[in-house]
């Protein structure tokens, strides 16, 4: 193309020298093009060094929010990456963590649980062996999406305790890095289960995890008075645990559905 098609800039190289698109040639969209273009990024050195330096200040509380906002982002992956990378680890993670149908059951002292199966089971006419395994293929990825959801009604909750703080785009933005922290928190609290760790230890502990962090986040993206941030870092708290509730049963029962 004798113009850039992004910007109509003359081109005189492989890259508009303009804004600096890269030159369009007519295998680009081809699917061995785009296939090699994603390996290429998957396994260039920069993107491991950027997700391994997000991930580790993603333990910082607030920090990836409050340097994105301020415009210094070339150093890590984006808020959208760096919750894709969180929810494919927690994905991974999940068999280990204890989201399979046996486990779940197990965890539900009331019986609620192995009633709803037992009547799925029956109308599906499956034997409780493959019952079990297509519920263990299916709960995973309708879990993470489940969970992931909860992105919206925290920022929604930010956005009605901090309205005069930031743009919507901005509590997005906390919201993303938050429950980033929250999909590993939740699959290495799960994993310790399976290590032998009592399942209030483990649920005390991811607690410990998330209360201060939370706290610390919250006081340094949007500052304020220590009592106003301790209120509304428990409000968050609260719509993080209902919502997360609201999630775990839906994506149950969502499952059992789609068997």
């Amino acid at each position: 193309m004798p113009q850039c098609p992004n910007c109509s800039t003359e081109l005189k190289g492989a890259y508009c020298s303009a804004c600096g698109q890269q030159s369009i040639y007519p295998g680009d969209l081809s699917a061995r093009r785009f296939f090699h273009e994603l390996a290429d990024e998957v396994a260039t050195l920069r993107f491991k060094f950027t997700t391994i330096r997000s991930l580790r200040a993603l333990l910082s509380p607030g920090l990836l929010t409050t340097e994105f906002v301020a415009g210094r982002r070339q150093r890590y992956l984006s808020p959208i990456k760096l919750y894709f990378v969180c929810a494919a680890l927690f994905f991974l993670a999940a068999p280990l963590a204890g989201f399979k149908l046996t486990s779940l059951i197990a965890d539900d002292p009331s019986g609620n649980l192995m009633r709803l199966v037992a009547a799925r089971a029956r109308e599906s006419g499956l034997d409780q062996a493959l019952f079990s395994q297509r519920f263990d293929v299916r709960v995973q990825p309708v879990y993470t999406l489940a969970l992931g959801t909860g992105v919206i009604a925290v920022a929604l909750m930010l956005q009605l305790l901090f309205r005069q703080a930031f743009p919507f785009g901005a509590h997005v933005i906390f919201a993303l890095h938050y429950y980033s922290f929250l999909y590993l928190v939740t699959a290495a609290a799960g994993a310790s289960r399976r290590f032998g760790l009592l399942d209030d230890v483990a649920a005390a502990l991811a607690i410990g995890l998330i209360t201060p962090y939370l706290f610390i986040a919250v006081n340094r993206v949007y500052r304020g008075s220590v009592p106003s941030v301790f209120l509304k870092s428990v409000t968050l708290l609260f719509v993080t645990f209902a919502f997360n509730y609201v999630a775990d049963a839906g994506a149950i029962r969502l499952t059992l559905a789609l068997l």
